[in-house]
């Protein structure tokens, strides 16, 4: 049977599978107890002595070999999730650690690096291993703060890495943190001790997410902004580890591949090393906890329980055979600006809304976040600040000496305090209460409801007032600051779409396509269509362009090619129109 599962996975074009090693089924131990309840000593489960020093079963170290040989048979590389003791909401530990929590506790923390040493040990030869990772979502296996968290990612990275320094180390956490506001386990903790970043991005479980259709642009652009967000933040590679739709209750099969495809040509477009779909298998048949009680994890394979392929890995296949088609490496995406997160705010709504705004209006933005400094860019975003500690003084005073050696800044107001900030924006605050605020705004013809929760009244005190709010307010305005310019909005744009229901499609880009139409100007090739998005990839003699349908339309393609560049060639679709969830790849060159 597992013969059949690798090779009809080999022939739809998948090269690399993840594989979970059980904790509890690889590293049976149990305690043995003596009088008053005292620890004797440790045993496998059975009573019976160990026969290596790692407290490993032999049987099961011997099948996992066995299974490895197939891999190879079948040219499938394989990601081993070392330490599987958490998968689809139930904890896989060993009955010795029953009751402790497996992050924090010396114990599980000893027999977890026995795990790592005697496993990585038997296999480290093994070719067709590819990367270790340090487990399935290891983060949901027990409470832990920052530091503890810090350790633990510390420990086990530490642990594979004396006994196999030749491979990479690949996260395999999801639902990571950018600081002290968003959880315990922490982007940047994760990249010091991984060589790759993971993200699990899923529309039915994701903070943000679901507010739309799966098959909405918020949606299909979930994934390639968290992956982004992961590794702009982390400075490490990122790839979105496991993603889905959660079967045909959520979403059809038909759509679900419309949800890859779209994914697949975004992810690479947008520089992310790799895809992975959850999972290879249907689970309906599975009698045991938690596929007893949970519906939503039955019917995720890319193949039914007759193995017979779903429309999903078919989209796959096609996917990769164009890649084998195309002559060259993309390069990194061009960025046009940066993203920088503050303190403060939701730091993952604020900035995956940011992300579908730049996209709409055809730019790209770079993720950083203030504490790790201000880095070098012609266009910065403050969106959605909020709260009074938002960066400390020394990156702002960074940032504003940027704006004014030449740099332009676009800043968004939810309830932030800013010093300096008559001299800075060219508007001066005469009042602000703190009340539940709604309003709208006229820009380019087109009206943007907003709402805030502190309202500031302003006056212009030099800056060029753009748009007024239904208060007579200012609400949109830019203000010359040394050589650079400050652009401001007086709502939190960015933070007031992450609850509501179809909020990129309601023409909120036009703020960002009017304030940054300077930058869209120099592009090499712009698209006038709100669904469709685009990324520059440079070559010595141009761009390799990737344009991507987020809707469930077909869209006609209105290209304005820069003077300086000709399309030379399509590898794939129609610089014409663009099928729903499709894409066209074109090279520009001068």
């Amino acid at each position: 049977m597992i013969k059949k599962d690798i090779k009809t996975l080999s022939e739809y074009g998948v090269e690399y599978i993840r594989v979970f090693p059980n904790w509890r089924d690889f590293q049976p131990v149990m305690p043995v107890m003596k009088e008053f309840g005292m620890h004797a000593l440790y045993c496998l489960e059975g009573e019976r002595k160990p026969e290596n020093p790692y407290y490993l079963d032999e049987v099961m170290l011997d099948r996992f070999g066995s299974f490895l040989d197939i891999c190879k048979k079948y040219g499938i590389k394989v990601i081993v999730g070392l330490i599987t003791g958490y998968m689809s909401g139930r904890l896989y530990v060993p009955s010795a650690l029953y009751g402790k929590n497996v992050i924090t506790d010396p114990t599980a923390q000893y027999f977890e690096q026995l795990f790592i040493k005697g496993f990585v040990e038997r296999f480290k030869e093994r070719e067709i291993i590819y990367a270790w990772d340090l487990g399935n979502e290891c983060n949901s296996m027990g409470d832990a703060d920052r530091i503890n968290a810090a350790n633990w990612s510390a420990m086990m990275g530490n642990a594979i890495k004396a006994e196999d320094p030749t491979r990479g180390i690949i996260s395999g956490m999801h639902g990571l943190g950018v600081d002290r506001g968003d959880g315990s386990w922490w982007i940047t903790d994760q990249a010091m001790h991984t060589d790759m970043l993971t993200t699990h991005p899923y529309p039915y479980w994701s903070r943000h997410t679901d507010v739309d259709d799966v098959m909405s642009i918020r949606a299909t652009m979930h994934a390639t902004a968290e992956t982004k967000l992961y590794a702009e933040i982390g400075n490490k590679p990122c790839m979105a580890e496991e993603t889905g739709t959660m079967g045909p209750m959520i979403c059809s099969n038909e759509n679900a591949a419309n949800f890859i495809r779209t994914n697949m040509f975004s992810l690479w477009s947008n520089d992310a090393t790799g895809l992975m779909w959850w999972c290879a298998h249907e689970q309906t048949m599975l009698s045991a906890y938690p596929y007893s009680e949970n519906m939503v994890e039955l019917e995720l394979g890319m193949l039914d329980k007759d193995h017979n392929p779903k429309p999903v890995i078919k989209e796959m296949k096609k996917f990769s055979e164009f890649l084998k088609t195309i002559d060259f490496e993309l390069s990194e995406a061009q960025k046009d600006a940066v993203c920088l997160l503050t303190h403060g705010q939701d730091q993952w709504g604020v900035g995956y809304m940011t992300h579908i705004l730049m996209r709409q209006a055809g730019l790209n933005c770079k993720f950083a976040f203030v504490d790790g400094g201000i880095p070098e860019s012609p266009l910065y975003l403050l969106p959605s600040v909020n709260g009074h500690l938002i960066m400390n003084k020394k990156n702002y005073e960074d940032l504003r000496s940027k704006v004014y050696a030449g740099a332009d800044l676009y800043i968004s107001m939810d309830n932030g305090v800013l010093a300096e900030f008559e001299s800075f924006t060219g508007l001066k605050p005469i009042d602000s209460s703190k009340h539940r605020e709604n309003g709208n705004v006229m820009m380019d013809g087109v009206t943007i409801d907003f709402f805030r929760d502190r309202n500031f009244i302003m006056e212009s005190a030099g800056a060029e007032v753009l748009a007024y709010d239904n208060n007579n307010n200012p609400a949109i305005s830019v203000n010359k600051y040394g050589k650079g310019r400050v652009f401001y909005v007086n709502f939190p744009l960015e933070s007031n779409m992450i609850g509501e229901a179809d909020a990129p499609d309601k023409n909120r880009a036009v703020i960002y396509k009017k304030l940054f139409a300077e930058y869209i100007e120099k592009l090499p090739m712009r698209v006038d269509n709100d669904n469709v998005v685009a990324t520059y990839h440079p070559t010595e003699s141009g761009f390799i362009v990737v344009l991507i349908n987020h809707s469930s339309k077909e869209q006609n393609l209105k290209l304005t090619i820069s003077d300086n560049y000709n399309l030379d060639k399509v590898y794939y679709g129609s610089e014409e129109k663009i099928k729903a969830f499709d894409a066209c790849v074109l090279e520009l060159k001068i």
